[in-house]
């Protein structure tokens, strides 16, 4: 049998059942999913609109993978810590406005990125004619994940706010800590392609979005500071508690 986790190791779960709030985020995600699936648009009516609708297959799952990942943040969020305040209101309604604001320039990156990586082969809708067309848009994409970023780590800092109201442990302060360090660096990535974007001549600017991949190698080395860190401390590892039941 695994060996029990010590009960101050472990998240407490505030908010299992679903509040109105967190209800609402979710259907506003799903109209999301559904918005990216209307505006690729119609139904074909023959077969070369039938293929090019295949073809925009990939860029759809991706960028609803993106949308997945930022709806379980919030759900997470919300079960973890169960507040409905006012401002729990306002940064959640906050993140619905980032997420259907930028749910097409989303799927424009998304078809872009396979575009490249397809060697032309899947379809890009925008109609790119100048230079300064791919920086506006590599720089409002970027924009928006700050925004998102910054928005998830006022989440997690007024969450600190509340510790002494949400009977927040030690161990769970640690964790709120290392939530805000992770959308620091995830904003961190997003102000080096902004500014990139902003500053490199076009020759130049055009490779911004390649450095989207520096999420992983910073992932990388937050989780092993996390490890570090969780071993320093005397906390469970990730692993570990993962077998056990949380509160």
């Amino acid at each position: 049998m695994p060996k029990p986790i010590d009960p101050k190791y472990q998240l407490v779960m505030r908010g299992e059942a679903m509040s109105r709030v967190e209800t609402f985020v979710a259907a506003a995600f799903a109209f999301a999913v559904t918005m990216i699936m209307i505006s690729i648009g119609n139904i074909p009516t023959n077969m070369d609109a039938f293929l090019i609708s295949v073809k925009n297959i990939p860029s759809f799952l991706a960028s609803c993978a993106v949308i997945l990942w930022i709806w379980h943040s919030h759900a997470h969020w919300s079960r973890w810590f169960g507040l409905e305040d006012g401002r729990t209101i306002f940064f959640s309604g906050t993140l619905i406005s980032i997420v259907l604001i930028y749910i097409y320039p989303l799927r424009l990156m998304m078809q872009g990125l396979f575009y490249n990586i397809s060697g032309h082969y899947l379809p890009f809708e925008l109609e790119i004619t100048a230079y300064w067309h791919l920086r506006f848009l590599f720089i409002f994409y970027a924009l928006g994940f700050i925004l998102l970023c910054a928005n998830f780590y006022f989440l997690y800092r007024y969450a600190r706010s509340k510790s002494e109201k949400l009977a927040l442990s030690e161990y769970e302060l640690f964790e709120v800590s290392i939530k805000e360090r992770y959308w620091l660096a995830t904003m961190g990535v997003n102000v080096i392609v902004l500014t990139t974007s902003v500053l490199l001549p076009d020759k130049w600017m055009v490779l911004s979005p390649n450095l989207y991949v520096l999420f992983f190698p910073t992932y990388i080395y937050l989780n092993r500071r996390y490890y570090a860190s969780a071993i320093k401390r005397g906390y469970a590892l990730r692993k570990e508690r993962s077998k056990g039941q949380v509160r």
